[in-house]
Order: structure tokens, then C-alpha cells, then sequence
């Protein structure tokens, strides 16, 4: 027993070991990791050998990819093959198609006929199976792309199916117009030792004759062509197929000029993104064959009985791209995608061509040909026109993400099921397409009513824009007689017209009420965090708050900063007689061009303007025509306007100052200082701007030499200034100014800048954590960040001058020295505002050492701190609290409301 036990513990220790191995072999399979590079280079790099290492058997699968009417050239293929390669068991067709039939007048039988017809030894897998190895809906690709981009973006996926199913070491991909001649050895071999093989379309250069196809067509397209594709189960693999498969979501269209060509151009990173011991570049002439590269290999091509022959040796496989419709084919032009040579350039190739051609009559490779594309319609039979495709493509573009529209579409439309005409609560992609052009601000409805499918044309043809180009004013009639006509015609859009008739029928039968009832559509960038779309809501919220009845409506959205708030529900339908637009004066041509004429002639229209400077731009004022009354946010604005040149005597509209002001709950601004580091003890000063509102207007650079005036001498003190700023992106100007701001902040210490974007709940911790905050503003409109803090009952040092005195001047006398004195300077600032603030105009300059003054102040008598929390705070929210503010706006409009000519 005691010899026996001494041979079992070896035994025992060995098995221990390597099944250690194989645990850490898959690990890395299963995880993505790869072996670094050095050790790469001596260690086997195909999952062939791992599989191998447990027992497994080393299987290889091809498949290739088409509908259902292509399943002609489907089994003519996957039969030669089969032929070719008996030891390739495992051959797949993945079925890029609807097994549903969903046109009225399809025959509903045909997709399991054909399956039926698929000998049983083949596996045939239908798209919907691929749905696992997809991280959305592959329903999401079926509406984006047509036919032959489907085929090819679901690509990745059918990989990673198949590696999952069949548990092969090894997949061949071939595209079905392929003959393959000779067996795949080569390939084979490679993959035993390689994650990837893949072909170039050429290795030798084009010649220069302005001909196509030559190297800027293939720069476009990809450097290897993917009618074929081999990959090997190797982690490497599984990365490469997951960032493909990410890509093709989006960026599988056939639209080179835009980098996109099919799947295959994605290839050319492979070269980049991977070590070059993990792919192969099969360069062979005698593998891949075809129109691309007949400029050096056509010449030796020939047929030795009934063997096609490259030279002396053998043709692997060509490819017969351009020939799959064989009732169009002209045998004479070799293929429809290139105009360098014809038939008669290459005598020797006719006989092979006529052999492929025959092969595919005997197989009988055009019967299936007629049948419908399963994904070509919507559920109620209705043809899918390109132009919905691309539309739905669009709004679900990450690069579209912050559009108003897309933002729309992704809340509103059942976008994961787009083929749905049903669709419950949601709102289906035909319905929407149906909808009033959401371009526009409002629903668009009885005579201005334009589908946004129809709106989709207009924008793609500049000629129908140049003809009519006031779509939604004198050429309405003519615009829609043209898309009724040429532009349905030409954009393939008959499909589409028995609902574009009744949609407009039922359009043309709204009558639409003499007078609105009372109430304010609050229109805003509601969702925006910025200090103009903040204002918006504050509008709403203050006129809900006295029960006005309101209808929150977005304004288009053009700004750079990414964060959105959700919690407004907005609508197009405005239902109340006065239009308000919380916009500033420079906004209203957009308003203007993005609002149905009819529409705006059914409300009374205010502008609720804000402005920075003393007087205001004279050619601003001509936006005044367009509204009834101007809304201004402070005195400070309404008398840069009263006081512009040429507005007395041009303009009747009226002119009011209406401030604005906050719903203060207390209990959602609740302090936490650790949250941002905030030492025990300290008194924390804290400055805030957005770069978007000029980084000299906010004026950081003052406050910052306040600061270091007010404690560059005291070490000792527990201070600390907070300079929270939004950096936007794309302005080089903006990274200019922070990296100044950068060098001042890094010459005085305890100074803090914090560039982190704050949900509202993060940013009012923020306001509550602080002690003081502090504005050696230039100018402002109004204000509303100082305001809040007064509300909130922390102290706020400001200078003395502009709009925010509408509100600063109620401060009691003994809080008055945070108003800080200024003397005037001429307005500087940077691109982009030059076309803004012009140079002619004077601004506050601060004084720095009375800033620095209040600083000490307040730190060094902290009971001024609770006396302002105990008297300002409660004064403001009462003054300029929601109930206040809406009290007043609701009074003004009512009796505007009253008035007879409003009736």
C-alpha cells in the first residue's frame, strides 16, 4: 500500500497541474485575456490547440449569409462545397430574413418550403437566433439597413453564434457567389497558428487610366475584401468580433464617402488594433479571384479540362461579385462594378465565367429568386421606403444623441420594434413618419401640416429648397403639389400614399377654435443645464404654482453641453391662448423658421429676453416685430432696450420687466462636506460660471485675486475658494481660457477648481456645502445662480451694477457691503462672443480690494453668516419666491386676457 501511494501522489501532483492549466487556458478564452507580446511569439496562438488540450475534437464550420431569395445560390454553393470538402461537416446558412410573412399579397408558405427543401445534413439558423450574441435588438438592424447591409452587418454576430452552437476550433465565412475550386488547405493551416485570415482585394498597384475599379475605390471600400473570412476561437478573435459587431449597429451602410462599405472596411483595423502574430493576410493569387484584381491576374487565368488554372497551379477560389441576378447579367462586361476591361480583354477567362454561369442554371440557382424580402415591409403589408430607413438610422445615431428630434423619438417611438404598426402606447415609426415634421417646435397641423417624411425629401434635394424655399408660407401649396407628384415618385414613396391621403384628410377636417383658452405654453430648452434653460423652468414652475395652466414645449437644442435634465415632459400641441418664449432676442430666427406660421397667428407671443450690456444691439431689435410683447427678466434689460438706438418711434411693442424666481425647498439643498472633501472648520467660498457665458463676463480671474488678497498674508486661515466651472466642448477658445485660469489658480493657495458635471441634486449639495459664494461679474441679465444662494440665506458678494441689482438692492442695510463698487471699463472678450459684445460698450471693472474686504468680513465675524441665514434668506424666498413671481405673471396676462382685442 505504502509503494502504491508513493506512485499515486506524482500521478495525482501531475493531473493537479494541468488541470490548473486548462482552467487558466480557458479563463483567458472565456475572459477576453491574451498572453503579452514576448511570450506570444514562442507559444501557439490558435484556440485549436487549446480545444485540442482538453479532448476536444478540431471541427471546422463555413456558412454564408443571405435571404431566403438567394437560397438558389445558397445550395449551389454550400453542394460544391460539400463536394469539395467532405471532412466539413458543419455547413451553416444563416438566413438574414423574416420567417413571417408580412405582405398582404406574399405567398405565407414560401420560407418553410425553402427551409424544408434545405437538405437535412446543413444547419440552417434564422436571424432571430443570433439575438443572445447581439447587445440590442436585431430587429434594431433589420429596419436600418436594406437587404444586402443587413446580410452583412449581422455578420459578427452569426460568428459568435456559430462558435457558441457547434463548438468549432475554426469558421469559414464565404459570400455564395464564390466558387471554390480546390480544397482549403492553406487556410486551414493558418488558422491552426493565426486568430484571423483575411485577403486584400489586391497586392499590385492599379494602373492610372481614371478607370474603375483602382486604388481610391478600394482606400474607400477596405483593403480586404470580406466575401470571405476566416477566424479561429481565440480570445483575440472574440475582441475583434465584439468591436465589429458595436460598429456595425451603426456603421454598415454602403456609403464610402462616409467610411462606411458594407462590414468589410472595419477590417483595415485589424492591422492597427492587433499584434501581427494574431492575423494572417493571405496573399495568394490563387485565392480570391476577382473583378478587383483581373488588372494582373486576368492574363493568367485560363482552363486546363474543365480545371480553372492561375499559371500551372490550380484556382482555389473566385469571386463572382456583380453576377448574382443572373436574368440582368452581361456575361460581356464580367461584372457591373467595374468599367476597366471587358470580356474581350481576357479571351481565356470567357470559358470560366460560362462554366460558373452554367453551373448555376443546372442548380437551378434563380427559383427562389421572387421571393419577397421578409423585412421590406411593415406588419400591415406597407413598403419600407429608403427614406424611413435612413430617418430611422439618424435619430438613432449616437452623433445624434442631443438633438431635440432624436431625443424624441428614442422617449416616444417603439424604435425596438420598428416594423410594428400596432404598437400600444407607444408611438410607432410609420405613425411618426406620418406626424407633423418634429424639426419644428409644434405639431404642424391643418394647412401646415408637412409629414416628416415628406420633410425628410425636402431637406435632401437643394433644388426642391431653392424652388420653395418659405416651405411653410407662400410656396405650401406648391411644395405639397410637387411631393404629391415627382417627390413620391422619385423617392419611392407610393408605398406610402394611401396614409399620407388619409392623414391628410383628417388634417384638412380640423377646426381649430376662434380663441384659445387662458393659459401659457412655456416654451424653453426644458431639459437643458444651462442658465437660459434653467429659467424655463423656473417660468413653469412658477405659473403651476398658481395654478396657470400651462403646456411645456421644447425649444430646438444647438448647445455643446451634454447633460440633460428629464424630469419636464414636454409637447408639441400648444393648447393656450399666450405663446411665452423663455429665449433671448439672438434665438428668434430659429423660433421663427421652426414654427408653422398658421400656428403662431392663432396666440399672443411674448419674448422673454435677458441682456448683459447697457444697451442693447440695435439690429436685435428688429426681433421685437414678430411677437406682441416683450418680457424682460430685470430694469437693468428693459432699459437697454427702451434706450437702444432706433427703437423709439419704431417699435409699439410693449416692453416689462418681469422678474424671475425660485420654488426654494429647503430640504432638497441639504449640506454634505465630505461628499466634496471639504475640510472641518474651513469657510468655503465658492465661484461658479459656465464658459458658455463668457469666461470674461463671469469675470473668475477678479474673484480669484480677491481671494488671494483677502488671505495671501494669513496662511493661518482656515480658507478655501471653490471655482466650479462646465467646460464645453469644441471652442479652442474655452480650453485657452481654463488653461489661464489653471496658471492663476496654481500661484494662490487653497484655491479648488472643480470641472465635474453635477446632476441638480449633486449641484444643490453643493450650494448648501459652501459658506459663501461670490460674483466679480461684469455684467449680468439677472442672475439666478446669486439669487438662489440669497434665497438659500448664504451671504453673496457681487458687484453692484447690472441685473442682478433687481433682486440686491432689497438686501437689508447691514449685508450691503457685499455689494462690491465698480468703475467702468470697455467691454474685451474672446471668439466666440465678439459678435456678441461688441467693443463700443462699457461693463463693470470690480473693485478687487472691496471683494476682498467682504471676504475677511464674513470669515472673520462668522455670526454674519447665521444673520444671513436667518434674515436674507426668509426675506427673499418671499419676495422672490415661485408664488410671488407666478402672482405677478399671472396677474399681467389675465388682464391682457381680458382685453377685448385678445378676444
Amino acid at each position: 500500500m505504502k509503494t502504491f501511494r508513493s506512485k499515486l501522489w506524482p500521478v495525482l501532483g501531475f493531473l493537479v497541474v494541468v488541470s490548473l492549466w486548462v482552467i487558466v487556458s480557458q479563463g483567458r478564452m472565456l475572459f477576453g485575456c491574451e498572453t503579452d507580446t514576448a511570450a506570444a511569439a514562442t507559444a501557439p496562438t490558435g484556440r485549436s490547440q487549446i480545444l485540442h488540450s482538453v479532448g476536444l475534437p478540431d471541427k471546422t464550420c463555413l456558412f454564408t449569409i443571405s435571404a431566403f431569395n438567394n437560397y438558389g445560390f445558397v445550395k449551389s454553393f454550400l453542394s460544391r462545397v460539400e463536394a469539395l470538402h467532405p471532412d466539413i461537416t458543419c455547413l451553416i446558412w444563416v438566413v438574414a430574413d423574416n420567417r413571417q410573412v408580412w405582405g398582404a399579397q406574399a405567398d405565407k408558405s414560401l420560407p418553410s418550403k425553402i427551409l424544408d427543401d434545405l437538405p437535412k445534413r446543413w444547419h440552417s439558423v434564422m436571424v432571430e437566433e443570433l439575438q443572445p450574441h447581439m447587445n440590442f435588438s436585431f430587429l434594431e438592424l433589420a429596419f436600418r439597413y436594406d437587404l444586402q447591409c443587413f446580410n452583412t452587418a449581422i455578420k459578427p454576430a452569426a460568428f459568435k453564434f456559430i462558435f457558441d452552437r457547434y463548438k468549432p476550433s475554426k469558421i469559414l465565412y464565404f459570400d455564395n457567389d464564390i466558387w471554390i475550386m480546390q480544397p482549403l488547405t492553406a487556410i486551414m493551416d493558418a488558422l491552426e497558428e493565426y486568430s484571423l485570415v483575411i485577403t486584400p482585394h489586391a497586392t499590385q498597384p492599379f494602373p492610372i487610366d481614371g478607370k474603375q475599379q483602382d486604388e481610391r475605390q478600394i482606400i474607400l471600400a477596405g483593403q480586404f475584401n470580406f466575401g470571405f473570412v476566416g477566424l479561429a476561437a481565440t480570445a483575440t478573435t472574440f475582441q475583434w468580433l465584439d468591436f465589429w459587431g458595436e460598429r456595425l449597429r451603426y456603421y454598415g451602410f454602403a456609403i464610402p464617402s462616409e467610411g462606411m462599405h458594407f462590414d468589410q472596411n472595419w477590417g483595415d483595423t485589424i492591422l492597427s488594433y492587433f499584434p501581427q502574430e494574431k492575423y494572417f493576410i493571405l496573399r495568394d493569387p490563387r485565392y480570391n479571384i476577382a473583378y478587383w484584381n483581373l488588372h494582373y491576374r486576368g492574363k493568367h487565368l485560363h482552363m486546363v479540362k474543365d480545371k480553372v488554372m492561375y499559371g500551372s497551379e490550380p484556382v482555389v477560389f473566385m469571386h463572382f461579385s456583380g453576377m448574382s441576378n443572373l436574368l440582368n447579367y452581361n456575361i460581356e462586361t464580367i461584372s457591373q462594378h467595374q468599367t476597366r476591361y471587358k470580356m474581350s480583354n481576357f479571351p481565356k477567362l470567357r470559358p470560366i465565367f460560362e462554366k460558373y454561369l452554367a453551373m448555376l442554371k443546372a442548380e437551378d440557382a434563380m427559383r427562389w429568386r421572387h421571393v419577397p424580402y421578409g423585412f421590406g415591409c411593415f406588419t400591415d403589408g406597407t413598403m419600407i421606403p429608403d427614406a424611413v430607413r435612413t430617418y430611422y438610422a439618424r435619430m438613432l445615431d449616437p452623433g445624434s444623441s442631443r438633438r431635440d428630434d432624436a431625443v424624441a423619438f428614442r422617449e416616444f417611438v417603439a424604435y425596438h420594434d420598428p416594423f410594428k404598426v400596432d404598437v400600444g402606447s407607444k408611438v410607432s415609426v410609420l405613425s411618426w413618419m406620418l406626424q407633423g415634421a418634429h424639426h419644428l417646435i409644434v405639431e404642424p397641423r391643418g394647412s401646415d401640416w408637412v409629414p416628416e417624411v415628406a420633410w425628410q425629401i425636402y431637406m435632401s434635394r437643394p433644388d426642391v429648397q431653392s424652388a420653395f424655399s418659405d416651405p411653410f408660407g407662400k410656396h405650401r401649396e406648391d411644395l405639397h403639389g410637387w411631393f404629391r407628384s415627382d417627390g413620391m415618385r422619385d423617392h419611392g414613396l407610393e408605398p406610402l400614399k394611401a396614409h399620407i391621403i388619409h392623414v391628410e384628410q383628417q388634417q384638412n377636417s380640423v377646426v381649430f377654435q376662434k380663441r384659445l383658452p387662458f393659459g401659457v405654453n412655456v416654451y424653453g430648452w426644458l431639459n437643458g443645464v444651462f442658465g437660459v434653460g434653467e429659467a424655463s423652468r423656473l417660468t413653469l414652475e412658477a405659473l403651476d404654482e398658481v395654478g396657470t395652466p400651462t403646456a411645456p414645449i421644447l425649444l430646438p437644442s444647438n448647445e455643446q453641453h451634454e447633460q440633460r435634465v428629464t424630469f419636464v415632459k414636454p409637447t408639441r400641441l400648444p393648447a393656450y391662448h399666450f405663446n411665452l418664449f423663455v429665449a433671448n432676442a439672438l434665438n428668434t430666427d430659429e423660433i421663427r423658421q421652426k414654427y408653422p406660421p398658421g400656428e403662431w397667428k392663432r396666440h399672443y407671443n411674448i419674448g422673454y429676453w435677458a441682456w448683459e450690456l447697457e444697451v442693447f444691439p440695435t439690429p436685435w431689435l428688429r426681433n421685437m416685430e414678430i411677437f406682441d410683447e416683450i418680457w424682460t427678466v430685470s430694469d437693468f434689460v428693459t432699459n437697454s432696450i427702451l434706450s437702444a438706438p432706433g427703437y423709439a418711434g419704431k417699435f409699439s411693442q410693449p416692453v416689462t420687466t418681469m422678474p424671475m424666481g425660485l420654488d426654494m425647498n429647503l430640504s432638497m439643498y441639504r449640506p454634505n462636506r465630505e461628499l466634496f472633501d471639504f475640510p472641518e472648520g474651513t469657510m468655503v467660498f465658492l465661484v461658479m460660471f459656465d464658459f458658455l457665458s463668457s469666461f470674461h463676463r463671469k469675470n473668475p480671474l477678479s474673484a480669484l485675486a480677491a481671494f488671494k488678497k483677502a488671505f495671501e498674508l494669513k496662511p493661518k486661515a482656515k480658507v478655501l475658494l471653490v471655482i466650479k466651472c462646465l467646460l464645453p466642448t469644441g471652442h479652442f477658445a474655452f480650453e485657452q481660457e481654463f488653461w489661464q485660469l489653471k496658471d492663476e489658480v496654481s500661484k494662490v493657495s487653497r484655491v479648488r477648481i472643480m470641472i465635474d458635471v453635477l446632476s441638480r441634486e449633486d449641484l444643490r449639495t453643493l450650494m448648501a456645502s459652501v459658506d459663501v459664494f461670490v460674483s466679480m461679474h461684469r455684467s449680468e441679465g439677472y442672475g439666478l445662480v446669486l439669487l438662489e444662494m440669497l434665497m438659500l440665506g448664504k451671504p453673496v458678494i457681487a458687484t453692484n451694477y447690472s441685473g442682478n441689482m433687481e433682486f440686491m438692492s432689497q438686501l437689508p442695510k447691514e449685508f450691503r457691503f457685499m455689494q462690491v463698487p465698480f468703475t467702468y471699463t470697455w467691454v474685451n472678450v474672446s471668439e466666440p462672443f465678439k459678435g456678441i459684445y461688441k467693443s463700443d460698450q462699457r461693463w463693470a471693472d470690480p473693485d478687487v480690494s472691496k471683494a476682498a474686504k467682504a471676504m475677511f468680513l464674513l470669515y472673520e465675524d462668522r455670526t454674519r453668516l447665521e444673520a444671513c441665514r436667518s434674515v436674507v434668506g426668509p426675506l427673499f424666498r418671499k419676495k422672490f419666491g415661485a408664488q410671488s413671481i407666478g402672482s405677478r405673471m399671472q396677474l399681467h396676462l389675465k388682464s391682457l386676457f381680458s382685453k377685448p382685442k385678445h378676444r
